[in-house]
């Protein structure tokens, strides 16, 4: 189950409703209270993605405002590292001589960074690869 922070800040108010106001205010009062709280939060919580999407293109710049060569150019380069580290992992594995050294460590950084742009650094972080890579680098 993912964390929701919009229930869990809900949540929160509920708790602190029931904690701190117990006595002062009818359940009607109570409701109005607690909706008007979970609204102002959700329209602050959309604010801030407004603010966050506004950030991304101004940093970014929209796609529709690139050139059309710069905008292929730009979508092509995660399938061409993807393509050519598939076939680095395909020397790799049929080689008639294994690769050793730097050479292997190289191309297991680059694994990991393809692994990245592909599923991201949560579910790199949830797969365990990252704690097998720090215990060897501990030992």
């Amino acid at each position: 189950m993912a964390f929701d922070p919009l229930t869990a800040i809900t949540s929160i108010i509920q708790t602190g409703l029931d904690k701190f106001l117990p006595d002062k205010m009818s359940e009607a009062e109570k409701v109005k209270l607690q909706s008007e709280m979970t609204m102002f939060v959700m329209s602050q919580a959309s604010g801030e993605d407004n603010k966050f999407r506004e950030f991304v293109l101004a940093y970014e710049g929209d796609a529709a405002a690139l050139p059309k060569p710069l905008l292929y150019l730009r979508s092509m380069i995660r399938p061409a590292f993807t393509i050519l580290v598939g076939y680095l992992d395909f020397v790799y594995f049929t080689a008639a001589s294994p690769w050793t050294g730097e050479r292997g460590d190289l191309l297991k950084a680059v694994n990991m960074i393809i692994l990245l742009f592909w599923f991201g650094e949560r579910a790199i972080t949830n797969s365990g690869i990252l704690d097998i890579l720090k215990k060897r680098v501990e030992k």
